[in-house]
C-alpha cells in the first residue's frame, strides 16, 4: 500500500480540524435565538446594514449612501490607495491644528491586520462616497489598556474636502457595530482645552451626540486629558454576536473550499481557530 505524502496527511488534518469548528459554531447557533434583523434606527438617524467588514451606511436627509469596508493587503495594492490615506489622516488633523501623521509604512501596517478576517483585533476602516475614499477610522477589541470587555475606536480623519456630510458619523457606526460583535463598551479618549472652539465640537459631538461619558463637566480653564466611555446595550451586543459566529462560519467555509475540501470545508488559520474559540467559549 502506497503511504500518504506528508503534504496529504496536513491538508487533511486542517480540513478536520475546520469541520470540527463549523460544527462547534452551528452547535452554538442552533442554541441562539434566530436573531437577523437588526433594531430599526429612530427617525432621521443613520441606518447600517451588511457585513462587518462591509457597511453600507445610509444617510438621513438624502445624504445618500457611504460604504464603509475593513481594509486589507488587497487595498493596499490599488494604485494611490496608500498616498490618499496618508494625505486625509495628514489633512483632518492638520486643518484643526492638530499633529497625526500615518507614513506609508504604518497605512500598509494597519491595511494588512484585516487580512486575518473575524480573528484580527485592531482593524482600519475606509469610508467610499461615490467610489472615492473620503475617510477611515480604527476599531480595536482589545487594545491592551482599557478596561477588560473594553473596546476602542480612533485615528478618526475625514478629508476636509468631505466633512460635514456624515462621513464621521458612517464610521463611526461601522466601528461601533463592529466592536459590538465582542464588546460591552467602548472607549475614546481626547484632550480638551479651555476656550478652544475644536475642543468645544469634539465635546458637543463625543459626550452629547454619540452619549459618551467623560466623568465631569470640562474645565473652565486650562486644558484635560478626558477618557471617555459608552456602554454598548445588551440588544445590540446579541446582534453582534450572532452576526460575528455567523461571519466566523462564512470565513471558515471560505477557507475549507480554498484547501480542496467540499463547498462545506477547507483551511482555517490559525487566528481565526482562535477567534472561532472565543465566540462559542
Amino acid at each position: 500500500m502506497k503511504r500518504q505524502s506528508s503534504g496529504c496527511v496536513d491538508q487533511e488534518a486542517r480540513q478536520l480540524m475546520i469541520k470540527r469548528k463549523l460544527a462547534e459554531v452551528e452547535r452554538v447557533l442552533q442554541q441562539e435565538p434566530d436573531i437577523e434583523v437588526e433594531e430599526p434606527p429612530a427617525e432621521k438617524q443613520a441606518t447600517v446594514t451588511g457585513p462587518t467588514d462591509r457597511a453600507v451606511v445610509q444617510l438621513p436627509n438624502g445624504g445618500g449612501e457611504v460604504l464603509v469596508v475593513i481594509g486589507t493587503s488587497e487595498h493596499a495594492e490599488i494604485p494611490g490607495m496608500i498616498d490618499r490615506i496618508c494625505y486625509i489622516v495628514d489633512k483632518a488633523y492638520s486643518s484643526v491644528g492638530k499633529h497625526k501623521h500615518v507614513d506609508e509604512y504604518d497605512a500598509r501596517h494597519r491595511l494588512a491586520m484585516g487580512d486575518a478576517g473575524p480573528a484580527a483585533n485592531r482593524v482600519l476602516h475606509l469610508a467610499f462616497k461615490g467610489g472615492e475614499l473620503v475617510g477611515c477610522a480604527s476599531s480595536t477589541f482589545d487594545p491592551g489598556w482599557t478596561p477588560e470587555g473594553c473596546g476602542h475606536w480612533g485615528l478618526m480623519a475625514v478629508d476636509p474636502a468631505s466633512q460635514g456630510q456624515g462621513i464621521a458619523t458612517a464610521l463611526v457606526l461601522a466601528c461601533e457595530r463592529r466592536l459590538a460583535t465582542v464588546n460591552e463598551a467602548i472607549q475614546i479618549e481626547y484632550q480638551y482645552f479651555a476656550g478652544d472652539e475644536h475642543s468645544r465640537r469634539l465635546h458637543a459631538w463625543y459626550e452629547e451626540k454619540l452619549g459618551f461619558q467623560g466623568g465631569g463637566p470640562p474645565p473652565r480653564r486650562g486644558s484635560s486629558f478626558r477618557k471617555c466611555f459608552k456602554d454598548i446595550p445588551e440588544a445590540q451586543q446579541r446582534l453582534g454576536q450572532r452576526r460575528r459566529l455567523l461571519e466566523i462560519r462564512g470565513w471558515l467555509q471560505d477557507q475549507l473550499r480554498e484547501a480542496g475540501g467540499r463547498p462545506e470545508e477547507d483551511r482555517a488559520p490559525a487566528a481565526v481557530e482562535e477567534a472561532c474559540a472565543a465566540a462559542v467559549a
